[in-house]
Parts: C-alpha cells; structure tokens; sequence
C-alpha cells in the first residue's frame, strides 16, 4: 500500500511544478481530456434510474448504510421520534419517514402526498405507470402494492388495493423480511 502511495505521489508531483517537469510529464497533462471525451463517447444514451450504479439505492438521497445523522445532516433535526413498528425508532422529516436501529437507517419513506420522490438522483412521480415505465416490470407483485429486489435492497411501491393510488414508496432491507 506505502508503495502504491509513494508513486502516486510521485505522479502527481510532477503537475503541481509544470515548470520543473520533464516534457513528457507537460504533454500529459492534456491526456484526461481525451480520455474524458473517449469514455463519455461510450456511454449509453439513457440512464436507469434502477438499479444504481452504486449497488446502493438512495431514497431521497438516503441509502441503507447511512447513519440517522446523515439524515440530521440532509433535512435538519428530525420533527418527531416514536418507536418504529419493528424495532429501533421512527424519525419524520416533514413527510419523509426514516426507521433507524441502533443509530443505523433500515428503512426510508415518501408518502403518496409528496407528489414525487427521488430514487437514485432522479426525480419521479408518485404515479404507478410512470414509475413501472422508468423502472420496468417488478419483481414481485402483492395485494398492496409492486416492488423491484436488489441486491438485498428492495424498494416497494404501496398502493390503495382499490384505487390504486400509491400510498407511499419505501426502501428497506429485504434480507429481513
């Protein structure tokens, strides 16, 4: 690792004093920029909202292995805390629901009411076609709603079984379930 570290350094050293460094060193400078151009050439004309690239889903810019106070530090103090239903507490931010164990986030949700929430820094709309046209068929179906599994991350669209207006969209750990 201390090797890796020393020649990296060396590297970079040779930019931050152009003046010093060898020509060959100059003339690289411009390399990125053709490497940039290169690597965006290559990339696909749409971008899937889901999966992330990651591998870790963001609900509202949350994922599963933050910590309660990376959402303090996102939406300000929480306005509520009360126990959550399976364990550990349930944090409101506005409308945004956070369950956390132990400091430790294992569920995000957005209500219906919020019109929209953001999945993987894209902005979609509480509505059931839209979602399954920018995410695709789900993974699985029920009685209150579809889902997409990920992973070991799951996001689930509830929704009313009789108007079919979504109730809220949450992701959570689904090794737990």
């Amino acid at each position: 690792m201390f090797t890796i570290m020393m020649l990296l350094t060396g590297m970079l050293s040779s930019f931050s004093t152009p003046d010093l460094a060898p020509s060959h060193a100059a003339a690289s400078v411009n390399a990125p920029t053709i490497v940039t151009s290169a690597f965006t050439a290559s990339e696909p004309s749409s971008f899937s909202v889901y999966p992330s690239r990651s591998g870790l889903e963001t609900l509202n810019g949350l994922t599963l292995q933050d910590r309660i106070q990376d959402a303090n530090r996102l939406y300000g103090e929480a306005s509520d805390k009360t126990s959550a239903y399976m364990a550990g507490d349930e944090y409101s931010y506005g409308d945004l629901k956070v369950g956390a164990y132990q400091d430790w986030i294992y569920y995000v949700s957005v209500p219906g009411s919020a019109g929209s929430f953001n999945l993987n820094g894209q902005e979609l709309p509480m509505d059931g076609a839209q979602i399954r046209e920018r995410l695709g068929t789900p993974d699985f179906n029920a009685d209150d709603g579809f889902g997409y599994e990920h992973g070991g991350q799951a996001i689930k669209v509830f929704t009313d079984p009789r108007s079919g207006e979504i109730r809220s969209v949450d992701l959570f750990d689904n090794t737990s379930v």
